[in-house]
This record gives C-alpha cells, sequence and structure tokens, in this order.
C-alpha cells in the first residue's frame, strides 16, 4: 500500500524509492544512510513482517490510513501523528548506524503515503480526509467508491508522464524537512507535524 516499490513479479516502478531520493538531494548523507533509508521506506510494503500486518486495523496508522472505515479522519490523523512520533523518538533512540536509518525510512514511509491521492485528499496542503482500506469498502461503495482500492490502487503511482506528480513532489519536500530535523537529532518533530499534517 502506499506509493508503489520496485518489487519482483509486482511491478518495476518505484515509488517510495524515488520520493526518498529526491528529499536526499543535497543532505549530504552518505551511501549507506541513503541505502538505509531506502530499506526501511520499502519495509512496511514488502519486508515479511510488514506483509503480514498490512491488512490489520492496527497497522492502517503505519500507512497513512484510517484504521476502520467507520474511524473519523480526525482520529485517523491523530493515530498517524502517534505513530510518526512514537517511531520518530524510537530512531534518534537508536546509536548512529543501519537500525537508526531503517527506521527513519518507516517514518519516511508514512509521512509520504500521507500525500498519496488514494490516501488522504488534501486541500490546499492540509489533509482534510485520510481514507480506508479494505476489501469490503468496494461492495458497501460501489465501484467508484473514493477508498483505497484494494488491493492496489492506480492513484499511488509517483509518475505522471515520465515525472514525478505533484503530490509525489509535495511527498519529496515534506520528507526533505523531516530528514532536516532527524539529522539534527532535534525536538522540532511536532511543529513539522503541524505544518504537513494538521490535526
Amino acid at each position: 500500500m502506499g506509493w508503489v516499490v520496485r518489487a519482483p513479479f509486482v511491478g518495476r516502478d518505484e515509488g517510495h524509492e524515488a520520493i526518498t531520493r529526491a528529499a536526499c538531494e543535497g543532505l549530504a548523507l552518505d551511501d549507506w544512510q541513503q541505502e538505509a533509508l531506502i530499506r526501511g521506506v520499502r519495509a512496511p510494503d514488502v519486508s515479511l513482517a510488514g506483509l503480514l500486518v498490512s491488512a490489520l486495523p492496527f497497522a492502517q496508522p503505519r500507512h497513512a490510513l484510517r484504521a476502520w472505515s467507520g474511524t473519523s479522519s480526525t482520529d485517523a490523523v491523530g493515530r498517524v501523528r502517534g505513530f510518526l512520533t512514537a517511531t520518530h523518538l524510537r530512531a534518534i533512540g537508536l546509536p548512529e548506524g543501519q537500525r537508526r536509518w531503517r527506521a527513519l525510512g518507516e517514518v519516511l514511509h508514512c509521512l509520504q503515503d500521507s500525500f498519496s491521492p488514494a490516501h488522504v485528499d488534501r486541500v490546499d496542503g492540509e489533509i482534510v480526509r485520510m481514507k480506508h482500506w479494505g476489501p469490503l469498502d468496494r461492495l458497501r461503495r460501489g465501484a467508484d467508491g473514493d477508498e483505497h482500492g484494494f488491493p492496489s490502487d492506480p492513484r499511488d503511482s509517483a509518475w505522471r508522464d515520465d515525472a514525478l506528480t505533484d503530490e509525489a513532489l509535495a511527498a519529496a519536500e515534506a520528507s526533505r524537512a523531516y530528514l532536516e530535523i532527524a539529522v539534527r537529532s532535534r525536538p522540532e518533530l511536532d511543529e513539522f507535524l503541524d505544518e504537513y499534517l494538521g490535526g
């Protein structure tokens, strides 16, 4: 779920990976840091642990989605903020190394998903509606429903005409702003989340 990821038998397009690379441009990160970020940003969609829990309601905030179809968008944004804060604090509490940067990549995954049109509706950059992902949404809302498609959604493509979409570029900008905070390990996360998530 979320921006596409490159995976055998699934697709050749990059989504999260390309957004993360765009965010890293000019940040003077070492190659190993960028590689760990890429592994972390892919993990929620392609790791065994990510795949095993991705359909469970408690895992939906990890993908910037409502846990239940009846969950309000306001509550969902609050849960996403909680996930981002907890994962950020866990990451910066780790010693410098691969594990820290993979955890920071998991933060990026959720943050980037919060810009995908399949996951949220934004007006003037602010989330006004967070969507739900589940097999029953199509039955309840019909084929034209606006919830996240199941199991995948074409609106999760980060590309249009061989260029990143406006939403993917906004995700890259937010990812870069987050990485600038994470690199310094500074406690500016609340202000950052107010700007990019609201709520």
